[in-house]
């Protein structure tokens, strides 16, 4: 029987396989990244009143297929008793119409240290299990067009891999001031779906910083109009990029704008500039500490406005049980 498949199919096809054997592909990336602490740095785990859930989704570039789906559900908890803080995360990540993802259960831990009374720094670490898969049934090898055969003479794949992953970071901050540092991958764990493959994860370093003050005229802790100035870099082997950009906190409302991308600085190869996109954010707070978020990037590289951009949804319910630790002076970072 002869097989009749359309190029574009084949060449996505080869290059997903490509992709399961020897994977390169970067870390999930979240726009709205301080809406997810705990997986942006392990020292940012705690830093709440008390009690705080959060809840992320984002979708990546449907007009492209399936596109890339991500899911992330965590709660953390902050003893006074032991300046520590102690959290759980499970994130789920899907890419393209192959269906490769990775499940990963973590867990957190973090450890605050006082300078004095205004400035504090924060040690984190985390421990987290992660499981890969693929749908072997949707994977169309070369060799099975050109031999016009449903079964294809290509090494096996194994359908899943797992593997324990470790991270730690640090963090400095002030009443308005903040800097940290996360390293991502620390034991390098091999993630090769096959049998003999030797495909080590990539470390990721991660270095944010950010800086907050009133723009009503009032002092900062009165003001009821604050601007906040932040930035994110991320690193994987021979990508890396930066989140730049800034919000305006007005009582319940948030409005943002950011710019991922290193233009001028670093491209891939001629033609190919290091630009992603341009985010706009859009937030509100009740009056039960239940924030939500909604933002769209914008594409600004060669993938233009046909790639769909990309949607991010997030959720953030905080607080202290029985009015505990209204004295606590938590990190001055960005509801989102």
């Amino acid at each position: 029987m002869k097989l009749t498949v359309p190029l574009s199919r084949l060449l996505l096809c080869a290059a997903a396989c490509a992709a399961a054997m020897h994977s390169r592909a970067q870390d999930p990336q979240l726009s709205q990244f301080y809406a997810a602490p705990m997986y942006l740095n392990p020292a940012l785990t705690g830093n709440t009143d008390q009690d705080r859930i959060a809840l992320n989704y984002r979708l990546q570039w449907p007009g492209i297929g399936a596109g890339y789906k991500t899911y992330a559900a965590a709660f953390d908890h902050r003893s006074t008793e032991l300046s520590s803080g102690l959290g759980g995360m499970v994130m789920h990540d899907r890419s393209g119409s192959l269906g490769l993802s990775f499940t990963q259960l973590a867990f957190n831990y973090s450890y605050e240290a006082r300078l004095n009374r205004h400035r504090a720094v924060r040690g984190g670490l985390r421990a987290a299990y992660t499981s890969r898969t693929f749908n072997w049934g949707d994977v169309l090898f070369a060799d099975q067009v050109i031999r016009e055969s449903a079964t294809s003479i290509e090494p096996a794949l194994m359908q899943s891999i797992s593997y324990f992953d470790f991270s730690a970071g640090f963090l400095y901050y002030t009443g308005q001031f903040w800097a940290g540092a996360s390293l991502n991958h620390l034991n390098q764990p091999q993630q090769s779906f096959c049998l003999e493959g030797d495909d080590r994860l990539p470390m990721r370093a991660s270095a944010h910083a950010g800086y907050r003050f009133a723009v009503d005229g009032r002092p900062f802790r009165h003001s009821e109009t604050t601007m906040t100035l932040a930035a994110h870099y991320k690193a994987q082997q021979q990508w890396d990029q930066l989140d730049v950009g800034g919000y305006v906190d007005h009582k319940e409302l948030t409005l943002g704008m950011w710019y991922r991308g290193l233009p001028g600085v670093k491209a891939y190869r001629p033609g190919y500039s290091n630009d992603d996109a341009v985010i706009l954010m859009l937030g509100y707070e009740t009056p039960y500490r239940l924030r939500m978020v909604y933002s769209y990037d914008i594409t600004v590289s060669k993938l233009t406005l046909k790639s769909g951009g990309a949607h991010e949804l997030s959720v953030i319910y905080e607080w202290a049980r029985r009015g505990k630790n209204r004295k606590y002076r938590s990190v001055p970072c960005p509801k989102f």
